[in-house]
């Protein structure tokens, strides 16, 4: 899944146009659809011209908020899913004091969910 900052839309897949607004994804494409840096003014390997415009870049003090979560996706899925065993066993023993339990459910969702819009599992977008 991908997340455009134009737009702030998610698309499924790994494409290299956000289909809403047309911006590409974090580089310059030319008709070829060549990468290039954000900088270019002309394509690298075909010389055109034609260049699409990327997507806004994240604020810097965003990119090292989130920075420490693009790594530690599954780590948080294995916490929410030990948490899991931990909620039933509480609800059947003794369902009073759920209230904890469902916060850190939600935090631990919430981390999983900032996890997926920063493409998932660390691994480096094209």
């Amino acid at each position: 899944m991908r997340f455009c900052n134009n737009c702030k839309r998610m698309t499924a897949g790994q494409p290299s146009f956000c289909p809403q607004c047309g911006a590409s994804y974090g580089v310059k494409l030319c008709p070829r659809s060549h990468p290039n840096p954000r900088s270019a003014e002309v394509c690298s390997q075909c010389g055109s011209k034609d260049l699409s415009t990327p997507h806004q870049k994240l604020p810097f003090w965003l990119f090292l908020l989130l920075l420490p979560l693009r790594g530690f996706g599954w780590l948080i899925l294995f916490f929410l899913i030990i948490w899991s065993f931990f909620y039933v066993r509480h609800l059947l023993y003794s369902p009073y004091g759920l209230l904890p339990l469902m916060s850190i459910a939600l935090l631990l969702g919430f981390l999983l969910y900032v996890w997926t819009l920063l493409g998932g599992s660390g691994r480096k977008r094209k």
